[in-house]
């Protein structure tokens, strides 16, 4: 990893560390906070000129140009960001969990003003991450997978369509949040879940690599930003609880069969994502539900197939709330690109090739993530 990379690391832990001191101090100053802030963005920047230029040698910017733009569409908003003169608009509109998270900071400085702190450092966080994932994007070789491993064209392509279907629509939902207003409306999960989301798909992949293509300078950022990811979908299995019980117990064993001993373990972990995977959204949205939710939703195509809600339609029913069609889009294709990963593991064990600890914990880290991402949707919508 390089030395612009972990500098910024740095920064964004000191700029954490500043605001745990908003709390203990009388009278802070949050420009302090905001300058900070900025120093933090501008290793970052230099580290997406290097990815950019070794990306034009590779021949791979093509398939992660939309993270690259992205990443600079969030510096340019935790820019332009300043308080204006819609600030009982920017508060009225923002969503409960935001003011949730502003309310313990107590100092002299408006609510607004400490909205937009929260806010900014989000985007750093999102910053950060995916920067990351341009690098673990960049190195990425589906040809290469499939080569090594013996897959059928068929799994390679429907993945390799998949990813680029995410990547995209994660680009679209970022041109659809200009302002920081526009990210504070919608709850606070919502852009952290869907970057780490794309990371951990990134980092799976990764995992398929030879080990001896692996940069070791790289190791020690990736265990830490793997160990934040963990951290924040600690709560999933919370979450499952609350849906099914029945179906968040053999996921807990899949879970714990990581860490056991037993020679079986790669089959049971696959076979209870695929458990999971198969009734999850249809628990989430069931069939009667879904049906009758459909007549009135102003765009019905591909929501039906024989009859039956399709995908598309379990996935948007669960987002009916958010009312964001470019979110509702990114999480239809994430979806999709799980079922493939997952698919792709299952073939890659199947064909007798023996899946290492560090795969099998990327493919469950991938399915917390996706888990939390869309129960906190569904815990958003079913309590209303």
């Amino acid at each position: 990893m390089s030395d612009n990379l972990k500098t910024a690391k740095s920064a964004l832990a000191k700029i954490h560390q500043d605001m745990e001191a908003i709390n203990r101090l009388a009278k802070p100053s949050y420009l302090s906070v905001l300058e900070q802030m900025e120093r933090t963005m501008e290793p970052i920047r230099r580290q997406q000129m290097e990815i950019s230029r070794a990306l034009e040698m590779s021949g791979a910017a093509a398939r992660i140009q939309e993270i690259a733009s992205a990443n600079q569409h969030w510096q340019k908003v935790i820019k332009q960001a300043t308080a204006t003169s819609r600030i009982t608009e920017s508060l009225t509109a923002a969503h409960q969990s935001w003011l949730e998270r502003i309310k313990p900071i107590q100092h002299d400085f408006s609510h607004f003003l400490q909205l937009q702190v929260s806010a900014k450092l989000a985007l750093c966080d999102t910053s950060l991450l995916l920067t990351a994932t341009e690098r673990l994007m960049a190195g990425i070789d589906f040809e290469a997978i499939k080569s090594r491993f013996q897959i059928e064209l068929p799994i390679i392509s429907g993945l390799e369509s998949s990813i680029a279907h995410v990547v995209t629509s994660y680009g679209s939902l970022s041109e659809s949040l200009r302002e920081i207003s526009d990210i504070t409306r919608l709850p606070a999960f919502v852009l952290p879940g869907a970057t780490r989301e794309i990371y951990t798909t990134g980092f799976a992949l990764e995992t398929l690599r030879p080990w001896d293509e692996r940069d070791d300078e790289e190791a020690g950022m990736e265990i830490q930003l793997i160990a934040e990811a963990e951290l924040e979908t600690s709560g999933c299995i919370g979450l499952l609880q609350q849906v099914d019980p029945g179906l968040a117990q053999p996921y807990i064993g899949a879970r714990d069969a990581l860490n056991g001993n037993n020679a079986d373990r790669a089959r049971h972990i696959l076979s209870s994502l695929r458990e999971l995977w198969n009734h999850l959204l249809r628990r989430l949205a069931p069939d009667e539900l879904v049906s009758a939710w459909i007549p009135g939703n102003a765009n019905q195509q591909d929501l039906l197939n024989e009859g039956r809600p399709t995908r598309r339609a379990r996935v948007l029913y669960v987002c009916r709330e958010l009312n964001n069609d470019p979110l509702t889009e990114f999480l239809t294709y994430d979806t999709r690109a799980l079922v493939k990963l997952i698919e792709l593991f299952n073939r890659v064990h199947e064909l007798d090739t023996k899946l290492t600890d560090k795969q099998l914990r990327a493919i469950i880290l991938k399915t917390d993530s996706w888990l939390m991402y869309i129960l906190q949707i569904w815990a958003g919508t079913s309590c209303k």
